[in-house]
């Protein structure tokens, strides 16, 4: 180690929690079931909405997170701060992303043992990210959860397909016209679906159709249907794919890759050849409508139901995050499948990493302290000097960060421009989702 004339710096290596109050957040979303998530594709995230715990702690949430994708096989969740009054705690809502107003709708659920028929906006501008409550006109559906839903960007509609309330099930289908924000029932003709809950919903926008798989009342389905989504000639359709069909299932993950008309479905639970948790993975490819259940090798996860999923087609990359085993077990874990052409498809779950910042702090030449920093994103940052009993006695720097790592320098000045004594001091990094400190000595 180096030694200036005047000051040595002697830095105590690794992280630490400081001992005056302040404590590490954090960085992934606590271990729950029954959530949303979609892609905000302007953005390139995945943002992860609400869900709940009830037999682990007693838990419903209304947090928002967001995990950024554009990074290179490297993914961490991060809390997002988010302006306005935020929904009610719920679970088993409806979730879609609305591109072309950038924002996801959230539709119902159940808050506090009551389903619901709210609706609420999150703005997903970058940065200046908000919640809105929509007072839409007109009749509205009957409260309810687990309702299946997709966005239409053509009818500018958020169109919702079925779910539960008290001790029964819907097979109704309601469409609310962002333009004029009024409700109304589609009045769809031929044979229906059966009244269901917990089923999977996706918009085919080649074919115009809103597709739907599964779920559950008193039965349990693998069927599929088409909706046809011509204005005034709305009409079900049933398919009847070919291949290894699932078994039927309800509380399953899904995710649909638009670019090549597939529809994977993972996990769930089933009651054929007695009551099961599912960790099986298929795909329905829409073109040729064949079924084929796939085995990834990797990190397959542990079998379960009311885990979440999302397909980017950015990165060819299916999500799945959380869910639970009755009675006993909820999961917070986030894993993904990479499909490509060439790839045997595999399960990773250790790239998605609890990141915190790091601090390196180097041994000057002269009376100036070198700090460099590497962040996990791009976000507001300060950087602060503080001395051993916790008061800040320089503010080093205050904005947004415009990459991910960075250098600083400090002369050993405090605020008021005259040069600290010899002791201990920290280096205090804060964001809006952490904070992390590193320990140093100076001695004359």
């Amino acid at each position: 180690m180096k030694f200036n004339k005047k000051f040595r710096f002697f830095v105590i290596l690794g992280t630490i929690a400081l001992s005056f109050g302040l404590e590490w957040k954090a960085l992934y979303p606590n271990a729950r079931a029954n959530s949303s998530m979609i892609v905000d594709s302007l953005n390139h995230r995945i943002i992860l909405f609400g869900g709940m715990s009830l037999r682990l702690n007693n838990r419903i949430y209304n947090d928002v997170w967001e995990l950024p994708l554009d990074t290179l096989e490297i993914y961490a969740w991060f809390p997002l701060s988010v302006i306005g009054s935020s929904p009610p705690p719920r679970y088993d809502h409806t979730a879609v992303y609305d591109q072309v107003h950038q924002r996801m709708l959230v539709f119902g659920g159940n808050i506090g043992g009551v389903g619901s028929n709210e609706v609420w906006s999150l703005n997903l501008t970058s940065g200046s990210e908000s919640w809105e409550r929509l007072q839409p006109a007109g009749n509205s559906p009957t409260p309810r959860q687990a309702a299946s839903g997709i966005y239409h960007p053509l009818r500018n509609s958020f169109i919702i397909f079925g779910g539960t309330g008290y001790y029964e099930w819907y097979n109704d289908v309601w469409e609310l016209k962002l333009d004029s924000m009024v409700w109304r029932e589609i009045s769809v003709t031929g044979p229906k679906p059966a009244p269901r809950c917990f089923g999977g919903a996706v918009f085919d926008a080649n074919n115009n159709q809103m597709i739907v798989f599964g779920g559950n009342s008193e039965v349990f389905y693998n069927d599929v249907w088409t909706l046809d989504l011509t204005l005034n000639n709305e009409h079900w359709t049933e398919l009847h794919p070919t291949g290894s069909l699932p078994l039927p299932r309800t509380n399953f993950a899904y995710g649909y890759d638009r670019v090549n008309n597939k529809f994977y479905v993972f996990g769930g639970f089933t009651n054929q050849g007695g009551w099961a948790f599912l960790n099986d993975l298929y795909v329905l490819d829409i073109s040729s409508l064949n079924w084929t259940q796939l085995n990834p090798s990797g990190d397959l996860p542990v079998a379960r139901r009311n885990s979440v999923g999302i397909y980017d087609f950015w990165g060819d990359n299916f999500f799945i995050f959380g869910g639970d085993q009755y009675p006993d077990y909820y999961f917070g874990e986030t894993f993904f499948i990479h499909f490509s052409p060439t790839d045997t498809p595999e399960w990773h779950s250790q790239s998605i990493l609890n990141i915190a910042p790091s601090i390196f702090i180097s041994s000057p030449s002269s009376d100036v302290l070198h700090i460099r920093y590497t962040m996990p994103k791009i976000c507001r940052l300060e950087v602060k000097i503080l001395d051993a009993n916790g008061r800040v006695i320089k503010n080093l720097f205050a904005g947004r960060i415009n990459s991910t790592s960075g250098a600083l320098s400090w002369d050993t000045n405090n605020n008021e421009g005259e040069k600290v004594s010899s002791g201990v001091y920290y280096c205090l990094l804060e964001t809006e989702y952490t904070k992390i400190s590193k320990k140093f000595v100076i001695t004359k």
